[in-house]
């Protein structure tokens, strides 16, 4: 709970800077520019959150992947790019690729890591 009232000040602190900084740029003349100004800036956290939340997941998976299907180790294949589409927006991804020498199977450890 104390995280959370930690983050809201922080994202309060933040808010009144860009407000300030659109108020003086005569950015927010009337409502619907205030409410396009909200839906820009809470779109830009989030692309932000879910691009460095990414990197920090596909940082932290293992060297050695196993297959998901057999649980042999993986053969790596290179990267593959791709765009995760979220709720709020598309986010860019590069992720390793695998080929299982066992099954035959190509697998993405960032995505069978949420299975194990």
């Amino acid at each position: 709970m104390a995280r959370n009232k930690a983050i809201e000040e922080r994202v309060k602190t933040l808010v009144a800077e860009l407000l300030a900084e659109e108020k003086s740029e005569g950015q927010l003349r009337n409502i619907n520019d205030i409410e396009d100004a909200m839906v820009r800036v809470g779109d830009m956290v989030a692309r932000e959150f879910g691009l460095q939340s990414l990197a920090d997941h596909t940082s932290q998976l293992p060297d050695e992947p196993c297959c998901p299907h057999c649980g042999h180790a993986g053969e790596h294949l290179g990267e593959r790019p791709r765009e995760l589409i979220t709720r709020r927006g598309k986010v860019p991804l590069t992720e390793a690729k695998y080929r299982c020498p066992k099954c035959r199977r190509l697998f993405f450890p960032s995505d069978c890591s949420a299975r194990t």
